[in-house]
C-alpha cells in the first residue's frame, strides 16, 4: 500500500475529486453544485498561478448570460469556503486566498496532491538503476491511479489535455512495469497489474494481450480462454470489429497448448465433449468460424452437397445501424439468442459486426434457409415484442463467389 503524509490535506484528483484530513472527507456528496465543485477544481489544478476574477465567470458560464455574474461568483466563493471548513484542516479564507481581483490555492498549506506523487513516483521509476527498485516505484505509482483526471468534469475543455497526459503516463508506466515482471518471470504480478489496468482502460488492447499471454503461461489456460472470449464480445460491442492479429494468433496458440500428449482415446473424446452441453447453435469467435466456413467450403465442393452463408443484421428500419447503443447491444444479445435456438445444434454462427451475425447452414436447400431464416425473426419477435429494431437478412450458396 502507498503510504499517507498524517497531518497533510491529501488531494485526489485521479479517478474522483476529494479533499481528506484526519479521516474526514469532503467529495460531491457533500455538495451537488457542479458550479462550487468546478471552482475548487479549477483553483487546484492551476495552483501555481492566480486566477482572475473574470477567467472564473468564463469558466462558469461561458457564453451563457447570467445577471451580475460578479456578485453570484462572490456567493459560490463563500459556500466553497464554508464547506472547505468542514475538514477542520483551516479557515476557508486561508485556503482560496483573494488578494487584488484575484483569486488562488493556497501555496502554504500543508496539503499533497495525487497527481503530484503519481508523477513524482514514475520519474523516481525512470531513473532508478536496478529493476528492482523501478518495479517498486511503478507498482507505488499505479495505486495512485484510480481512473480518469477529475472524471465529473471530464467534458470540460481545459481537462481534456491534462486526462490524455495523465492517462497515457499511466498506460507507459503500466507497460514499463509488465516488461521487467515478465523479465523476472513473475508473472502472477503481471496478470494482477494487468486486471487493475484493464478495469482502468477497458478498450486498451495490449493490455488484454499481456493478461491472457500470462494467465496462458501460468497454466490458467480456460481463465485466459474465458477472458479472450469477454474481449472479442467487448470489442464487437462497442466497436464492432475483430482483434488484431496479433491476438489471434494468441487464440489459437491458447488452443494448441491446452492440450497435453494423451494416449487414451476415451479420455480425449471426453474434454472434446462440449461442458454444458447447450442446445441449439454452436456459437464461436470469428477466427474459429472462419475455419468452419473454409472447412465446409472444401466439403461441400467434394461432395456437392450445399452450404449457405447467411448475414443477420440489426438496423433502425432504414437499413441504417441503430442510433442508442444499449439499445442496439441489448437487441444484439437478444438476436443471439434467437439465433442459437431457432437452428439446429449442427448448425455455427458468430458476431461479426457491431450490429451483425454470420450464420453457416450446411446441408440445407435455399427455400428451407429462408425458413430458417424467418424462423429467426419470428422468434426474435414473439420474445421482443416491444423493441423498435428491424431485422434483416441475406443469403448466399458458399460455393459462390460472395
Amino acid at each position: 500500500m502507498v503510504a499517507r503524509m498524517e497531518n497533510r490535506l491529501q488531494i485526489n484528483m485521479l479517478g474522483g475529486f476529494s479533499l481528506q484530513y484526519n479521516g474526514k472527507v469532503i467529495d460531491y456528496q457533500i455538495s451537488r453544485s457542479h458550479k462550487l465543485w468546478l471552482i475548487l477544481e479549477y483553483l487546484i489544478t492551476f495552483r501555481e498561478k492566480e486566477i482572475t476574477q473574470n477567467e472564473l465567470i468564463e469558466l462558469l458560464w461561458g457564453d451563457e448570460f447570467t445577471e451580475n455574474p460578479a456578485n453570484t461568483l462572490k456567493t459560490l466563493l463563500h459556500r466553497l469556503r464554508t464547506m472547505l471548513e468542514e475538514l477542520d484542516f483551516a479557515p476557508g479564507k486561508e485556503m482560496i486566498i483573494y488578494n487584488r481581483g484575484v483569486y488562488a490555492w493556497n501555496p502554504k498549506l500543508n496539503y499533497v496532491v495525487d497527481t503530484d506523487q503519481f508523477l513524482s513516483l514514475c520519474t523516481l521509476g525512470d531513473e532508478a538503476a536496478e529493476p528492482e527498485q523501478k518495479i517498486m516505484y511503478y507498482l507505488s505509482a499505479l495505486e495512485y491511479y484510480k481512473g480518469d483526471f477529475l472524471p465529473k468534469s471530464s467534458l470540460e475543455p481545459w481537462v481534456v489535455p491534462i486526462n490524455t497526459y495523465y492517462h497515457s503516463e499511466y498506460l507507459r508506466i503500466v507497460h514499463a512495469c509488465v516488461a521487467l515482471l515478465k523479465e523476472q518471470k513473475r508473472l502472477h504480478e503481471v496478470i494482477t497489474v494487468c486486471q487493475q489496468a484493464v478495469i482502468v482502460d477497458p478498450y486498451e488492447e495490449s493490455l488484454h494481450y499481456e493478461l491472457i499471454k500470462a494467465m496462458l503461461e501460468t497454466g490458467a489456460q480456460q481463465t485466459a480462454l474465458n477472458h479472450y472470449e469477454y474481449v472479442v464480445d467487448l470489442f464487437y460491442s462497442e466497436f464492432g470489429i475483430n482483434l488484431s492479429e496479433e491476438m489471434t494468433d494468441l487464440y489459437k496458440e491458447l488452443i494448441k497448448v491446452s492440450n497435453g500428449i494423451e494416449v487414451d482415446l476415451s479420455v480425449i473424446s471426453s474434454k472434446l465433449q462440449e461442458e454444458d452441453g447447450r442446445p441449439g447453435a454452436f456459437y464461436c469467435e470469428y477466427s474459429l468460424f472462419k475455419e468452419i466456413y473454409q472447412l465446409e467450403n472444401r466439403s461441400s465442393s467434394r461432395n456437392g452437397q450445399a452450404v449457405y452463408l447467411c448475414l443477420m443484421s440489426v438496423t433502425d428500419g432504414n437499413n441504417n445501424k441503430v442510433d442508442n447503443k444499449k439499445h442496439q447491444n441489448a437487441a444484439m444479445g437478444q438476436l443471439r439468442k434467437a439465433i442459437q435456438f431457432s437452428l439446429r445444434r449442427g448448425d455455427v454462427f458468430t458476431r461479426y459486426s457491431v450490429s451483425q451475425y454470420l450464420i453457416l447452414l450446411p446441408a440445407i436447400s435455399y427455400e428451407n434457409c429462408e425458413m430458417v431464416l424467418k424462423r429467426v425473426v419470428k422468434n426474435f419477435k414473439a420474445d421482443n415484442p416491444y423493441s423498435k429494431v428491424t431485422l434483416t437478412y441475406k443469403m448466399q450458396s458458399i460455393t459462390q463467389k460472395i
